[in-house]
């Protein structure tokens, strides 16, 4: 089983690339992709992503 801190750094190399159309799968992931792509503007397919989810959880 992965500790907090290996599950974060995976996640964070999973959705390094702005390019990778990942799906985000739960809204803590979501959270932190949201993070660290705030401000990368809105041809970022990470941030998109996490957005989406984060909204459908809103909704």
């Amino acid at each position: 089983m992965l500790s907090l801190m290996d599950r974060v750094q995976k996640w964070e190399a999973e959705h390094r690339d702005c390019a990778s159309p990942q799906i985000v799968m739960d809204c803590a992931r979501a959270a932190l992709v949201l993070s660290w792509h705030a401000e990368h503007g809105p041809r970022c397919r990470q941030y998109l992503a996490a957005l989406a989810r984060v909204s459908t959880v809103l909704d």
